[in-house]
């Protein structure tokens, strides 16, 4: 019973907290990224002879002692379809991928760019976003009282001249109520970092079984290199 109740506080915290930014790097790490042009680099394997050559190790796997495991052919098709998988992941990635993504893959650069970039329109959109769907973490959970302060400093018209008036003191305001805007970003970006998550399982399993299909032939070749090296008869 104690082991089922720590499974189930485990999954709850898994799935509460089942997000985007926590699979990034492995979703779209400089080898997806690779893979994005995956038809180019597809017929390079498949169809030229040069690569093949290269690929092929002819004097280590064809050792009169090495005579099992994949062939080059095998190999080259593992990888294939591995680079296949891991570039589609990374495709459906670029378009799922949750809107916060445009100003930073995670927390931390999220709340740097938005500070510098976001206007007053935009935190109204998120405070009335928050209040009417809900607080989804701690971050949620400020006072009215403190968004209402926010808002006079940020609205109060200052001097200006007969033209042109000056409509508060923006970076006074960002100073004086950072903590809550920054309370407001982490959670507006929390909130978009766990949508889609469908589209996240689907990237997360096309990326495991690339990642499997590029290992296999990599095995594969290393355990034959050992044996190689060693003088093993396996």
């Amino acid at each position: 019973m104690e082991f089922m109740s720590r499974l189930n506080s485990w999954w709850s915290t898994f799935a509460y907290n089942y997000a985007w930014s926590d699979w990034t790097t492995y979703i779209d790490g400089w080898i997806p990224r690779f893979c994005f042009f995956i038809p180019i680099i597809g017929y390079l394997i498949l169809f030229n002879d040069q690569v093949v050559g290269m690929m092929e190790f002819y004097k280590l796997t064809h050792e009169p002692s090495i005579e099992w495991g994949l062939t080059t052919s095998a190999r080259l098709r593992f990888i294939y379809y591995a680079l296949f998988f891991l570039g589609i992941s990374n495709l459906i990635f670029r378009i799922k991928k949750p809107y916060a993504f445009r100003f930073g893959k995670n927390v931390t650069d999220y709340t740097r760019n938005a500070l510098e970039l976001f206007t007053l329109g935009d935190y109204v959109q998120i405070h009335s976003t928050i209040r009417n769907e809900g607080h989804l973490t701690l971050d949620g959970k400020y006072y009215d009282s403190e968004w209402d302060g926010f808002k006079v400093v940020a609205r109060n018209f200052g001097e200006g001249t007969e033209n042109v008036k000056r409509t508060g003191n923006w970076e006074e305001a960002k100073r004086q109520y950072g903590n809550l805007l920054r309370s407001m970003l982490r959670e507006n970006f929390f909130r978009s970092d766990i949508q889609g998550r469908v589209s996240l399982s689907v990237c997360l399993f096309l990326s495991t079984v690339g990642y499997i299909f590029l290992a296999i032939p990599s095995v594969d070749l290393f355990v034959k290199v050992t044996a190689n090296t060693f003088g093993l008869n396996l």
